[in-house]
C-alpha cells in the first residue's frame, strides 16, 4: 500500500468514526454517543434591538464573532437578542443540542439549509414549560440529519453562561439522571434541617430557629428556579413567576439578615450595625416591589446588593466576636464559606471567570454547606443559652435567697414594735374598761342628782354621747386587735419565707375569716351600702397563712369602690354567701355596682390592667388574687355586665 492510499484510508477512518472539522463544519457521525466538541465551531452576532429574523442575519462571515471560548454562550443584563451559529453535518440519529440554564427567556433554534428554513423549535422561562420539546429543566432540540446551518438566538432578562452540549439523547439522560440524584440530595438536606430545626424551634420557641426555617426554605426556591424545578412542578403553566427570581433571592437575604440580628444579638452588642441590617431588609422589600415592574433592573439591585450584604455580615461577625458573642467566631466561619462561593457564582454568571461545573453550580454547593454549618452554629448556640439560663437561674436563687433573708430580718423588725403596741393594747384595754366601770360606779352615788355639777356632768354627757363613744370606743379596740393580729399573719409569712409551702398551711375557718375582713373594712360601708351575709356550714381548709384574708378584702373594697361609682345610690348591697357543694366551698360576693364592660371582663385577671385612676390602683389585685386561689387548688369565676352589678364566684376543694 503506498503512503498516499495509507493517509487516505486513516483519514477516512476518522471521518467516519469521530466528529471532524472541516472548516467551521461539525461533523456528527453515525456512532455518536457522547458529546462533541464544538470549540471553534460557534460564532456569535448580536441584535442590540432584538428584532431581527433568522433571515435578516448577517450574511459576511466577517460580521461573526467566532472568539467563543470553548461552548459558553454568555450575554450580559440587557435587553439584547443574542444570535449563535454552528455548521453542522449529522450522519446520526438521535442527536440533541442542549442549552443548561432553564432561565433563559426565549429561545428559538432555526436549521437553514442553503437559505431554506428546514425546522424551528420556539422554547423560553417566558413560555409555557410545555413548550419544552423534552419534560426536562434544560432545554433540548432535536438535530434534524444533514448538513445545514443552526441558528440559536437567546435573550435573557438577566446575564448568564449557559454551556452548549451535542450528545446522544440516552447520554443526555444518564447525565440528567445523575444531576437529579445530586439534586435529590441537595433538597433532601435542607427539608432535614428544615424539619429537625422546626422541631426546635417548637420545642424552645427561640426566633432565630424560626428566621433560619424561612431563609432555607426562600433557599430551596431559589435554587429549585435556578435549576428549573418550579417551573416544572410548581407552576409549568404561568412562567411569569420566573421573572421573580430577584424577589426570592431578597426573601432569602431578608430572612438571613433577621437570622444573623438574633443569633448576634446585634440589638443588644452592635445596635449601630443593627441599624444597617434594617437598612439591608428595606433594600430587599423595595428590591420585591421593584420586580413588579423590571426584571432587569431588580436583578441588578440584588445582585450588587448581595455582595455588599456578604460582607457587611463579615464585618458584624468580626464585631460581634469583639464584644465578646460566642456564637460569632463560628459564624464567621460558616458565612465567610458561603461568601467565597457565593462571590465565584456571581462573578461567573457575569462571564468574568471561566464557566465550568464548579463555578456553574458554586451557589448551589455554598448553600448546602453554609445550611449545614448554621444549623452547627444554632446548636452551639442553645448550649450557650442553656449555659446562661442555668447561670441566671443560680443568680436568681441566691438573690431570692438573699431577699428571703432581708424580708425575715425586715419581719422580725417589724414584731417588735408591733409587739410593743400588742401589749399597750392589752393595758390600753384593761384601762379603758376601768374608765368606763369608774363612769358606772360614778351614776350610783347616792343623790349624785342633787349635786350642783350633776347638770354639767349630764350636758357634757350628751354632748358627747357617752353610750356612743363607749361603744365605738370598745370596738375600735376590737378593729385595732384585728388589725395587730393580720400584721402578726403577714410578718408570720414573711418569717417563713424560703420554706416549703407545707410549712405555712394551717386550718382556716372561711366564715370566720370573712368576717374579720368585714371587721377591717367595716368603716368602708358609711351606711350607704347594706350588708348581707349568709353563711353556711363548711369544714375548715388548709390555706397559706393570711392570703385568702388577701382576696377577700380585695374583693370586697372593689364591691363598694363599684357601688360608689354610681351616680346615684339607692337600695345598695353587697351580698356573701358560703356554701358546701360537691365537696368544695363555694364563696360568692354579689354587688349592685356599676358591673363591668365585656373588654373590662376578659382583661380583669390581667397584669396591671386596672379601670382605676394610676394614683388609685396599680393593676395587680385580681392578679395576685388569682394566683392565690389558683395556688389552692380551686377556681374564680366573674358574671357581670355594665349596669347590672357583678357576681364573683370562688371554689376551694376541701382537700387539696
Amino acid at each position: 500500500m503506498t503512503i498516499n492510499k495509507f493517509f487516505y484510508v486513516v483519514g477516512s477512518l476518522f471521518l467516519l468514526f469521530s466528529s471532524n472539522i472541516f472548516g467551521n463544519e461539525l461533523v456528527i457521525n453515525k456512532k455518536n454517543f457522547g458529546k462533541i466538541d464544538v470549540e471553534g465551531h460557534l460564532a456569535v452576532v448580536i441584535d442590540t434591538h432584538a428584532v431581527w429574523n433568522w433571515n435578516q442575519l448577517p450574511k459576511e462571515e466577517k460580521l461573526w464573532d467566532r472568539s467563543i471560548e470553548g461552548n459558553i454562550l454568555s450575554g450580559g443584563l440587557t435587553s439584547y437578542a443574542y444570535w449563535y451559529k454552528i455548521e453542522l453535518e449529522n450522519l446520526a440519529e438521535g442527536q440533541y443540542l442542549t442549552l443548561d440554564d432553564p432561565l433563559i427567556d426565549e429561545v428559538d433554534v432555526y436549521f437553514v439549509n442553503d437559505s431554506h428554513l428546514i425546522g424551528h423549535s420556539k422554547s423560553g422561562a417566558a413560555l409555557t414549560f410545555e413548550k419544552r420539546e423534552v419534560d426536562v429543566p434544560d432545554y433540548f432540540f432535536l438535530l434534524p440529519q444533514g448538513s445545514y446551518t443552526c441558528y440559536i438566538r437567546l435573550m435573557k432578562y438577566d446575564s448568564f453562561q449557559s454551556p452548549l452540549h451535542i450528545a446522544s439523547f440516552k447520554y443526555l439522560l444518564e447525565n440528567r439522571n445523575k444531576n437529579n440524584l445530586v439534586l435529590g440530595l441537595y433538597f433532601g438536606i435542607l427539608l432535614i434541617l428544615i424539619f429537625y430545626n422546626l422541631l426546635i424551634y417548637f420545642s424552645i420557641k427561640e426566633k432565630s430557629y424560626l428566621y433560619y426555617i424561612y431563609y432555607l426554605c426562600a433557599i430551596m426556591i431559589c435554587t429549585a428556579t435556578l435549576k428549573g424545578l418550579s417551573f416544572q412542578y410548581l407552576w409549568e403553566n404561568k412562567p411569569q413567576f420566573n421573572l421573580f427570581f430577584p424577589s426570592y433571592q431578597a426573601a432569602a437575604l431578608v430572612f438571613v439578615a433577621l437570622f444573623v440580628m438574633t443569633l448576634l444579638q446585634t440589638k443588644i452588642y452592635l445596635p449601630k450595625y443593627t441599624k444597617g441590617l434594617y437598612l439591608f431588609i428595606g433594600i430587599g422589600v423595595l428590591t420585591t416591589i421593584v420586580n413588579l415592574f423590571s426584571y432587569k433592573i431588580s436583578s441588578g439591585m440584588i445582585q450588587c446588593t448581595i455582595l455588599i450584604f456578604a460582607v457587611y455580615l463579615i464585618l458584624t461577625g468580626v464585631q460581634s466576636y469583639r464584644k465578646g458573642v460566642e456564637v460569632a467566631k463560628l459564624f464567621l466561619w460558616a458565612w465567610s464559606l458561603y461568601v467565597l462561593f457565593v462571590i465565584t457564582y456571581i462573578i461567573h454568571r457575569n462571564g468574568i471567570i471561566i464557566s465550568n461545573a464548579l463555578t456553574r453550580d458554586a451557589i448551589f454547593y455554598g448553600s448546602v454547606l453554609e445550611a449545614i454549618l448554621f444549623s452547627r452554629v444554632l446548636a452551639y448556640r442553645i448550649r450557650v443559652l442553656h449555659n446562661e439560663k442555668k447561670e441566671a437561674q443560680q443568680k436568681e436563687a441566691q438573690e431570692r435567697e438573699e431577699k428571703y433573708y432581708f424580708l425575715r430580718e425586715q419581719a422580725h423588725e417589724i414584731n417588735n414594735p408591733v409587739n410593743l403596741v400588742s401589749s399597750s393594747m392589752s393595758i390600753l384595754k384593761n384601762n379603758v374598761q376601768d374608765v368606763i366601770h369608774l363612769i358606772a360606779l360614778y351614776r350610783q352615788v347616792p343623790d349624785l342628782k342633787k349635786q350642783p355639777v350633776y347638770k354639767e356632768i349630764r350636758a357634757y354627757e350628751d354632748e358627747i354621747n357617752i353610750e356612743l363613744t363607749t361603744k365605738e370606743l370598745s370596738k375600735c379596740l376590737v378593729r385595732i386587735r384585728k388589725a395587730i393580729d393580720r400584721v402578726h399573719e403577714i410578718t408570720y409569712n414573711l418569717s417563713l419565707l424560703g420554706k416549703s409551702k407545707e410549712t405555712i398551711k394551717l386550718k382556716v375557718d372561711i366564715n370566720k375569716s370573712i368576717k374579720n375582713t368585714l371587721t377591717m373594712v367595716e368603716t368602708a360601708f358609711n351606711g350607704a351600702v347594706q350588708l348581707h351575709t349568709e353563711f353556711g356550714n363548711i369544714p375548715t381548709i388548709k390555706s397559706y397563712v393570711g392570703k385568702l384574708n388577701q382576696v377577700f378584702t380585695n374583693l370586697i373594697e372593689n364591691a363598694l369602690e363599684a357601688i360608689r361609682e354610681k351616680q346615684e345610690l339607692k337600695n345598695e348591697f353587697l351580698f356573701i354567701k358560703t356554701s358546701l357543694k360537691n365537696n368544695k366551698i363555694i364563696i360568692e360576693f354579689k354587688d349592685s355596682g356599676i358591673g363591668m364592660s365585656a373588654k373590662t371582663k376578659k382583661r380583669l385577671f390581667e397584669k396591671f390592667y386596672t379601670t382605676k385612676k394610676t394614683d388609685k390602683g396599680t393593676g395587680l389585685g385580681m392578679t395576685i388574687s388569682k394566683r392565690i386561689i389558683e395556688n389552692h387548688k380551686g377556681t374564680i369565676e366573674v358574671e357581670s355586665e355594665r349596669g347590672k352589678g357583678t357576681t364573683i364566684t370562688i371554689s376551694l376543694p376541701v382537700k387539696h
